[in-house]
């Protein structure tokens, strides 16, 4: 019982985060603290407040694992549509198209060095 009521709280932050305004932010990292960071963390290692509560645990983008067979695309198509069977909601009309390019281009800063 305790696991459904933690993600119904997730679920009521994810669905109160989709309301907020989102500010300007020319290079996606305002959209990714506010939206992104609560589930995936402040640095990207999937581990923001809301992380422990969530089966299957959201995406470590730190993680070389993560990026292979990974691009640009295939990110916007997540960040639009979200990810099944996870917590990851779609943003699309939610967050404009340059927010999505926006916060997109931050995720790929966290993007491990080769």
């Amino acid at each position: 019982m305790r696991h459904s009521s933690i993600a119904a709280a997730c679920a009521a932050l994810t669905l109160a985060l989709c309301g907020s305004r989102v500010p300007a932010a020319d290079d996606g990292k305002a959209v990714y603290e506010i939206r992104c960071a609560p589930c995936h963390g402040s640095a990207g290692t999937g581990d923001g407040p809301a992380a422990a509560a969530l089966v299957p645990k959201p995406r470590n983008f730190r993680d070389a694992a993560f990026w292979r067979g990974r691009s640009r695309a295939s990110l916007k198509l997540t960040v639009e549509q979200g990810r099944p069977g996870t917590m990851m909601s779609p943003f699309k009309g939610v967050l404009t198209d340059a927010e999505i390019d926006d916060v997109v281009r931050y995720v790929e800063s966290f993007r491990p060095a080769q």
